[in-house]
């Protein structure tokens, strides 16, 4: 045993949006500090269907993806792996409708506004503790470590927001403004 947890999970919806809310809290045992290492590979994601994912290669062979990401930052598609936002989102066309999926960052977590995960084959994540490899600090590979004390809790807050549109006429940044102020 290294640590325990707690963990949350609110489902709701308001119109024909849905949102998923995660609250986790990790415990470090009383006698020893928990270590988070510095890792890229993300914390809390959503590994996208493929139709939703950007175009890219995979075993040698072009996938011709139409799937795009924002982030609230307004960096898009390719150029959002490694970048800090409050959020980001995933969205793309099927069948002659938008679909989208946005995670929103609480303004509580460690390291808000977090970096991301956004990669153009649909590994989309939340990523506290990535630093190094976002950051390109391969001299520094511990720099995004973060270590609860013995007896201590770390608490992180996602919202998942499904939604039938891109994020702009979905109107992510209001619903994160909601998020972001306890709602």
């Amino acid at each position: 045993l290294i640590c325990t947890d707690g963990r949350t999970v609110r489902f709701h919806g308001e119109g024909e949006a849905r949102f998923i809310d995660f609250e986790i809290t990790v415990h470090a045992l009383p006698d020893q500090p928990l270590v988070f290492g510095d890792n890229k590979d993300g914390t809390m994601g959503y590994r996208m269907p493929l139709w939703m994912t950007l175009p890219h290669k995979y075993k040698n062979q072009q996938v011709p993806g139409v799937g795009h990401y924002l982030m609230s930052t307004g960096v898009r598609d390719a150029d959002a792996w490694g970048k800090r936002a409050a959020w980001c989102s995933a969205y793309a066309e099927r069948n002659g409708k938008t679909y989208g999926v946005t995670i929103f960052d609480h303004p509580k977590n460690l390291r808000h506004p977090t970096w991301w995960m956004a990669r153009d084959y649909g590994l989309f994540a939340a990523n506290p503790f990535g630093q190094h490899d976002f950051e390109n600090l391969k001299d520094q590979p511990t720099i995004g470590n973060y270590t609860v004390p013995a007896g201590g809790s770390l608490t992180m807050r996602y919202r998942f927001y499904f939604h039938e549109a891109d994020p702009v006429t979905a109107k992510a940044a209001e619903q994160y403004a909601t998020y972001a102020a306890g709602q």
